[in-house]
């Protein structure tokens, strides 16, 4: 049984199945809830979620006033969030980082849905108003999730009664070097692309 993991290892055992099918779930779940909601919301719901969406986002400290370097810091810190989340919360076994890909993905399918009912082109507002900073930024998230399903993984197998080829001290820690060394430059790179690149590519 391994009792250390380096990061290389953690990733080609454990992390990159996971990581990969969650990308897989995350496009099938955007694409899918973008005609979902296409089909059930109308036209003139769209303000009322747009300004159930801007309450959101001042929640979060983003709103149109704020400054480039405070939007840089508000999404960083809340991706981080989020991305810790998933990762840790994978210890409870009950398949929370699936919830934490899914409803990041309807998020983007509802985006692309009000852009579309806006009048705007939704693949122009995807290619140069996500995909730039989207990357990394999912990338980053589902990295998260897929640490935290190594997690869930083993604590499934451990109430099950059956043996694990690596202790949970192993998974853990090559985590927390996961998410510190990778997803955090990651989001990092994420959130200036974001708040300073962004805007200018949208204009």
């Amino acid at each position: 049984m391994k009792t250390s993991l380096s990061i290389r290892e953690a990733w080609s055992n454990y992390y990159r199945n996971d990581f990969l099918r969650l990308w897989i779930l995350f496009i099938i779940t955007s694409i899918g809830s973008y005609f979902l909601f296409r089909s059930f919301i109308a036209p003139d719901q769209v303000d009322e979620i747009l300004a159930q969406l801007g309450d959101t986002f001042e929640s979060r400290g983003l709103t149109f006033d704020t400054s480039a370097r405070e939007t840089m810091i508000a999404l960083f810190v809340n991706n981080t969030r989020v991305t810790l989340f998933a990762f840790l919360l994978g210890m409870i076994p009950l398949f929370i980082p699936y919830v934490f890909v899914v409803i990041n993905a309807a998020v983007i399918g509802l985006v692309a849905m009000l852009v579309g009912f806006a009048g705007e082109s939704v693949v122009r507002v995807i290619v140069l108003g996500i995909l730039p900073h989207g990357i990394t930024e999912i990338s980053a998230i589902l990295l998260g999730a897929a640490m935290g399903l190594s997690l869930n993984r083993y604590v499934w197998k451990k109430l099950r009664g059956k043996e694990t080829d690596v202790t949970f001290k192993a998974l853990f820690v090559a985590g927390v070097k996961m998410f510190l060394f990778i997803a955090v430059p990651l989001l990092a790179i994420s959130a200036v692309i974001e708040a300073y690149v962004t805007p200018l590519l949208l204009q």
